[in-house]
Order: structure tokens, then C-alpha cells, then sequence
């Protein structure tokens, strides 16, 4: 009985994301059609915090940061910005003065995004396959307990249960 409600839960937490991705997807399509094309300029970066080698018994460990760009862009004589959610990097994939293809909503000119495809698909594609495995989990979530008392009670013979 506690299986089949956890497996209920995991499958509507994977419906959530699911839905979370269409959703995605269908406002990127909407900014795609209906946006307006410009070029920016990568005009300087700023430092975002990527991971941490610290563990959790140490004081001390080593951070590591990645040079995202800042992209400038002019619409009717004002300049917006783009920064943050850029996936690519400074030195790698962007350089300062580099010319980039942007998208913009006419009505909205300050939310622009980079026109690639990964800046555009990457996250949606991404949730729609977490969604999917997620529901698989849920579907099979008994057979996967099963298979994993059948192995444990192998190294535990006597009245395994889990």
C-alpha cells in the first residue's frame, strides 16, 4: 500500500515536469515567431560560483567559478542587457566584442535571448527526459524494491525484509 502511494507521487511529480516542460517549450516557440532579430555585443562578464571541492568534514577546499558574458543590445535608441542563463562561457565560446544574434519581444525589449538553439531547447529537452525517467521510476518503483530485496536477502539470508 506505502509502495503504490509513492509510486503515485513520483508519477504526478513527473507529470508536473512534464507539463513544466511543454510549457517551456510552447513559450519558446511564441518568442520565436513573434520576436524581433538584433545583434549585441559581449561587452564584459561577470563571475558565477560552479561547484565546490570542500567536503562536509573540512574547513577548507577550492571553488571554482565560471566568466559568464554580459551581452548589450540597442531597440529604438535604448540599451538592454542579457545576463545570467547564458549556458555558454567567457574565453571559451564568447569573447569581449564578439557579436551575437539575439531575439527580443517587441512589446518587452529587455527580456532578449541568445538565438542558438541549445540557449533555446537545452532546458526543455532536458526536463522532458528527467520527466520521463522520473515516471519510469514510478511506474516500475515496485519491481525495482523487489529486485532489491531479492539481492540483499541474498548477503542477508535470515528474514530479510525491507
Amino acid at each position: 500500500m506505502k509502495t503504490k502511494i509513492i509510486k503515485r507521487i513520483i508519477q504526478f511529480y513527473a507529470i508536473y515536469l512534464f507539463l513544466s516542460s511543454a510549457f517551456t517549450v510552447i513559450s519558446n516557440i511564441n518568442i520565436i515567431r513573434t520576436g524581433s532579430k538584433t545583434m549585441g555585443k559581449v561587452t564584459s562578464s561577470y563571475k558565477e560560483f560552479d561547484y565546490s571541492t570542500q567536503t562536509s568534514n573540512k574547513r577548507y577546499g577550492t571553488s571554482h567559478y565560471i566568466h559568464r558574458p554580459i551581452i548589450q543590445y540597442i531597440v529604438n535608441g535604448e540599451t538592454y542587457e542579457i545576463n545570467g542563463k547564458i549556458l555558454g562561457e567567457m574565453g571559451s565560446e564568447y569573447q569581449l566584442n564578439q557579436s551575437v544574434p539575439l531575439i527580443y519581444l517587441a512589446n518587452n525589449p529587455s527580456y532578449g535571448r541568445i538565438d542558438s538553439f541549445l540557449e533555446f531547447w537545452s532546458e526543455p529537452l532536458k526536463m522532458g527526459l528527467y520527466s520521463i525517467i522520473v515516471f519510469l521510476i514510478g511506474t516500475y518503483l515496485g519491481e525495482i524494491f523487489d529486485t532489491i530485496k531479492k539481492k540483499l536477502s541474498q548477503f542477508f539470508p535470515r528474514n530479510f525484509t525491507l
